[in-house]
Order: C-alpha cells, then structure tokens, then sequence
C-alpha cells in the first residue's frame, strides 16, 4: 500500500499539462459542455432529483412516483438502440433527425407540463398527456446522451471527463437558478431547452471527423461489459433509494442537492488533475464509500441527515462522471461503439434506479434500508475492485483474445490508455506505440509503410496532444503509467 499511493498521483508536470489540455479541450469544443449541461438541466428538472413538478401522478393506484414512466421509457430506448446500433446509426446521420429530436423533447415537455391542469376537470386527459408526455422526454433524453456519446468516445476518457465537468457545473447552476424562480418559469425552461440543446449538440458535430466519429467501432465485435453493468446497476439502485429518501425527507431539495452535486464536480475536477485515470481507485474507493458514507448518516444519525444526504448527492454525481469517462475509454481504447457502451450501462444505471424506487416504496423501515444499502455498496466495492478490470475492460474483452490488453505487458496497456486519455487517431496509436519501442521516424515508416515526412508529421501531432517537447519526455510518461498498472 505503501507504493500504492504515490504511484497514482500526478506530478507537479503532469498537472500542470492536464490543466492546459482542459483549456484547449474545452475551448476547442465549447458545443459540447453547453449541450451536455443542457442536457444535465433538463434531466435534472424532470427526473434525477426533486426539483420541480411536484404535483402527483395522474395514475390512481399507482405506488411508484411519477418518474417511473419516464425511467421505463428511457430503460427501453438505451437498450432497443444499444441492440440495433447499427441500424440506429443509419437514422442518426440523416439530416432531419436532430430537428426531429428537439420538436419531439420539447412537444413531450409540454404535454408533461400541462397535464396537472387536467388532473381534477379532465382526469382522462390528464393521463393521456402525462403518459404521452414521459414517454417522449424518456426517449428524446436518450437519444441526445446517446449522440454525445459518439464525441465523448471520439476524444477519450480524459478530454470526455473535462468537458462533463464544466456541463454538470453549467447544468446543476442552470437547475438550482430556475428552481428559485415561480414554477411557471421552470415549466417554460423545460419546454424551451431542447432547442439550443439539440443546436449546440449538432454544432459540436462540426468540431469532429463526422463521418469517423458514426463509424466508430462499428466493425468491432461487442461482448457485454459485464463488471461494469454491474457497478452501473448498483449505482442506480443507490440512485433510486437515495431520491425517493431526499423527495419522502426534504421535498423540494433544491439548493440540497446543488450543493452536494457542485461538491462532487469539483471533487472530480481535483481527482482528474491530480490523480491518473485509476478507474478501480475511482469507482470503487472512492465512489461507493461516499454513497455508502451517505447512506450510513441517513440510517444511524438521523439528526446529521442533511449532512447523509449531501453526501449521497456527492458520491452519486461523482460516480455518474467516473461512469462517463469509462465509457469513453472502452469506446476509445477498445473500439467498441459507443451507443452500444452507453445504451447498456445507463440502461442498466436506470433500471437499477427503477428497482431502488420499489424497494424503497416497499420498504417498511427507511432507517434499515439506508444502512442495508450501505453495506451493500461497500460489499459490491469490495468484490468488484480487481486489478485486471482495466485490462478486461470491465467484462468487454475476452480472455484470450488478440486485443493489446491481453498480451500482459504494462507498457502495450500504458500506451492504449494514454492514447485513449489524449484522444490519438488510430493510426497516430500506431505510431506512439513504435516511438516508445524507441524506432526511429525512418523505421516507423518502413514499419507502417508511410512517407518518414508523414511519420513526423504523426509524431508532431502526438508530442502537441501530450503537451511533450521529446520523444524522451514520451517515453518517461509511457513508462511511468506502465509501472503504475503493473501495481
């Protein structure tokens, strides 16, 4: 343990390269965190947390709260699409689609708006509108994480987790501002907002190879990552028993809840500057402990259970950006495609929330579902955490497959991963992985049968993305990262 600790921080030179590759990332894109950060907003507001709306479900004699509909709908689209991916990709690229997706989000956020007018004159109707209303939100707010996957996995986990940081802050800051305001507000923000969302995600298209970015992984054969469905499911389930005890405990959590997630945002800011991409360090000593932290506060001290409930806020949000930026890994470093990854884990995420909302509605004793959660989590931390989930990709790579991360050598991992964190071209990874085996830029062409000209143009591209001067510096970070995942 003793060599543990200091293996995974960065040095001083690191984080002073990390933060610039936030500026560049960041200002190189900017579409994509507001569209994001839209996105979050709108979640948000809807279904992630007790900000707005309210006002009971319209279906009498029905348990569960009025997100179920909207879970169940969002559930069925990541997991019809992340079959059919291929087919879906065909849809996707057609010009009329993200007009499609913004008319359809903002046409079931006022059917889902003003179907509390209805409830006591028109009970029928109101059904019909809230029904029709969850369905299309569900589908629509799929459809948009979905397609901002493909840029997430196009630039990596690193770049991927710098821009989510700065769309939660812009999405929590936008939830908590119209939270404040009469509910009327709220409801026109919630209508309005797919418009310059679904914009800003088009516009961040014009940032990236297009046609690369739909073709991603499109040839690679998909195994289910099935360690990380699972932390996904546990996640969720957390998720879900932890709304329903804010929503039964504190109503309207608005400022609550900001606070827990700006707290995780920055969290997460430090950990992605200070600390390598550890993702088992991340996920499962890190995450799971805060949200089991959490839970424990809500179950023994019920007079620290604003403190409980912050701190649930904390660990869920931080566990739901982890969850991003390993997303973008697999999709970048073991060519999988991205709705694919994204379809199955947040499916499994959102069906976990689903099964946390019935436990908690079934529950008789709060204060014991809290601490059983709670030691759940902890228990499912302790299994998962292993030192080959990394090389496995979490389930999505087969033991004994030709994949690099098979071949048990640390330095052949190192290089997929930071290939995968500065977001490299495949054929830029070609190239890093000779420069490190020490080939000079003449073998490297001979190697891969390329102009040596092209060769140091490649070479340039890689030292600028490093925010390297050397090819020694290279190979110093290269070894350094292999000696870490050789722990």
């Amino acid at each position: 343990m003793g060599k543990r600790t200091p293996a995974v921080i960065n040095q001083a030179e690191e984080r002073q390269r990390l933060l610039e590759s936030v500026k560049r990332s960041v200002a190189k894109n900017p579409f994509l965190s507001i569209a994001f950060g839209l996105y979050w907003m709108q979640t948000t507001l809807l279904f992630q947390s007790p900000y707005l709306f309210l006002e009971p479900s319209p279906l009498s004699g029905f348990p569960l709260p009025k997100g179920t509909i909207l879970l169940v709908a969002s559930v069925a689209t990541y997991l019809i699409w992340s079959i059919l991916y291929k087919r879906i990709n065909a849809v996707s690229m057609r010009r009329w689609f993200p007009f499609t997706l913004g008319a359809v989000l903002s046409f079931g956020a006022l059917l889902f708006t003003c179907y509390p007018e209805f409830a006591y004159t028109h009970h029928d109707i109101a059904v019909i509108l809230y029904l029709l209303g969850s369905i299309l939100i569900g589908c629509g707010t799929a459809n948009v994480n979905l397609e901002a996957s493909r840029i997430l996995g196009h630039i990596g986990p690193k770049q991927a987790l710098f821009h989510l940081v700065f769309a939660l802050l812009i999405g929590t800051a936008g939830a908590y501002f119209f939270s404040l305001l009469p509910l009327a507000a709220g409801k026109i923000a919630i209508v309005a907002v797919p418009i310059p969302m679904v914009y800003c995600l088009m516009k961040s298209f014009d940032a990236v190879p297009r046609k690369a970015v739909y073709s991603h992984g499109m040839k690679t054969e998909v195994k289910l990552p099935t360690k990380f469905l699972v932390t996904s499911a546990f996640q969720g389930l957390a998720l879900g028993v932890m709304h329903s005890l804010l929503v039964n405990s504190f109503e309207n959590s608005a400022l609550l809840v900001s606070l827990g997630f700006f707290a995780a945002i920055g969290l997460v800011f430090f950990c992605s500057i200070m600390l390598k991409s550890d993702f088992d360090l991340l996920f499962y000593r890190i995450g799971f402990p805060l949200m089991a932290t959490g839970f424990f506060l809500l179950g023994i001290a019920p007079s620290m259970v604003e403190m409980g409930a912050a701190v649930l806020d904390v660990g869920y949000c931080f566990q739901y950006l982890i969850s991003c930026s390993l997303c973008a890994y697999l999709a970048k470093g073991l060519n999988q495609p991205p709705v694919w990854i994204v379809g199955t884990s947040t499916a499994c995420l959102l069906a976990g929330q689903l099964a946390g909302t019935v436990f908690e509605a079934v529950a008789p004793d709060q204060t014991a579902l809290a601490v059983t959660i709670a030691f759940v989590l902890v228990l499912a931390a302790l299994y998962m955490t292993s030192n080959q989930n990394l090389r496995r990709g979490w389930g999505a790579v087969s033991p004994g497959s030709d994949h690099k991360t098979d071949s048990g050598a640390n330095e052949a991992l190192a290089v997929q991963v930071l290939a995968s964190e500065h977001g490299l071209s495949a054929r830029e990874t070609e190239v890093y992985a000779l420069l490190v085996k020490g080939y000079s830029r003449k073998a490297i062409g001979e190697e891969l049968c390329l102009a040596e000209e092209t060769i140091k143009t490649h070479a340039g591209r890689i030292y600028q993305k490093f925010l390297v001067h050397s090819k020694q510096e290279l190979i110093a970070m290269t070894h350094e990262r292999a000696a870490t995942l050789g722990e």
